[in-house]
């Protein structure tokens, strides 16, 4: 293994995903640990090879290179865990107080409310906020990159997905009335 940690220091990206195939289920499930979602898991599995690649020359003792990647993995968790935390607080305080609709007491607007909400709450936490602080909140998504402290591309990118989800989903509600 130190052979290939030094192939690693050199520049070899063959020599990495070597080392990164060899240990990629110890990540996962380390990360499994502290994240719940997938996407969040790879992320912080996906942000650690980065960091580890870019920075493998700083690592004197080859012997603790696979302990150096996972106390790295385990920052990369911990950053995303506490930020999804954060975000999660926001999201509650924006659901608690707005609604989705402005509605009156018809109990169809109600059903439909509650159907949404339904939806809504099968999306991924990150796909959540993104959808509320953009469509119920009205904020743009320059805005939303600003609160959540990440890119433009991926507000974008988790809004589209996201969307696209709902859309399937909303599809799939409406069949399945149907043919009661």
């Amino acid at each position: 293994m130190e052979e290939l940690i030094r192939k690693i220091q050199n520049g070899d990206e063959e020599a990495f995903k070597q080392l990164v195939q060899s240990i990629e289920n110890d990540l996962y499930r380390i990360a499994k640990t502290r994240l719940r979602s997938d996407d969040d898991i790879m992320d912080a599995i996906q942000n650690t090879m980065i960091y580890t690649y870019k920075n493998s020359k700083k690592i004197k003792n080859l012997e603790f290179f696979k302990t150096w990647m996972i106390r790295i993995l385990i920052n990369e968790c911990n950053k995303i865990y506490n930020s999804n935390k954060k975000n999660y607080e926001i999201f509650n305080r924006i659901v608690k107080n707005s609604s989705f609709y402005s509605y009156d007491n018809s109990i169809q607007k109600i059903n439909d409310k509650i159907n949404f909400e339904n939806l809504i709450n099968t999306l991924n936490y990150n796909e959540r906020i993104i959808i509320t602080l953009h469509y119920n909140s009205q904020f743009s998504c320059s805005q939303i990159a600003k609160i959540l402290n990440i890119s433009v591309n991926t507000v974008k990118s988790r809004l589209t997905r996201g969307t696209n989800k709902l859309k399937k989903l909303y599809e799939e509600v409406n069949l399945y009335e149907s043919n009661k």
